[in-house]
């Protein structure tokens, strides 16, 4: 996958309240014990440390097998594991168990994606947008919209980030990737238009300022380029930014 970037991919490792089990009744205190190993398990993921992480999970499953945050969560684990054929296996399980999870459709989806699975992966997506209950729909819409472009369907992609920004306007994921998109297919007063717009709403980053000097660039805007290379000069020093900045002013023999 290229570096367009995947909203909140874990999203799943919040904290969660105890799930009811439909099978073979399991003990409150089960219940509860799974719930706290789970919560290690994604404390430790967050850390990075893949293999407690592991360990942990599959203590939780062992004491609630029907815990689907649980089979999420390991599931990311057994993918950074380098374990993709385990990691669906759980993503799945999870989304049969709560089909109306979706943080859990969001998750499996965002990892069909990250494995060149678009055609898989939207109905995922879509299965998360479409719930009512879901309070940040415009995170599976950003989502989708990566894994369309990264797909090659580009006019889908703008579809979805324009459907999150109806949802959001000032979601950053989502302006970032249109003005990255307008700025590939040369529309560059529609790139100046998404600049402005996550300028105005949210803390300048190193990417963005680039894409504003160059966009400017390409309007003839010189005043107006030069203001996007001080900030980054300013505020970005090292970034890898700044050094693409120097390199394209060194080509323009400033």
């Amino acid at each position: 996958m290229n570096s367009v970037r995947i909203a909140h991919l874990f999203g799943v490792l919040a904290l969660v309240a105890a799930c009811a089990s439909n099978g073979r009744p399991i003990s409150d205190r089960s219940k509860e014990a799974a719930v706290a190993n789970m919560n290690l398990g994604a404390g430790y993921l967050r850390q990075g440390r893949v293999d407690l992480a592991i360990e942990r999970l599959e203590r939780a499953l062992k004491q609630n097998p029907r815990l689907a945050d649980a089979h999420s969560t390991i599931a990311i684990a057994y993918d950074q594991a380098g374990m993709p054929e385990e990691a669906e296996a759980h993503y799945r399980r999870a989304t049969q168990l709560e089909p109306d999870n979706a943080a859990a459709a969001n998750s499996y989806a965002v990892f069909l994606c990250l494995h060149d699975r678009w055609r898989d992966a939207e109905p995922y997506f879509e299965r998360a947008v479409d719930n009512r209950s879901y309070t940040t729909p415009e995170v599976a819409l950003t989502n989708a919209g990566v894994c369309a472009r990264n797909a090659g369907e580009k006019d889908k992609a703008a579809e979805y980030f324009r459907s999150a920004l109806m949802r959001n306007p000032t979601f950053p994921d989502a302006l970032y990737n249109m003005m990255d998109m307008s700025y590939q297919e040369k529309d560059f007063l529609q790139a100046r238009a998404f600049v402005q717009r996550f300028l105005e709403s949210q803390k300048p980053t190193a990417g963005v300022l680039l894409i504003c000097f160059n966009v400017e660039r390409e309007l003839k805007n010189a005043e107006a380029a030069d203001r996007c290379a001080k900030q980054i000069r300013t505020d970005f020093q090292g970034s890898p930014e700044l050094a693409k900045l120097e390199e394209q002013q060194r080509g323009d023999g400033r």
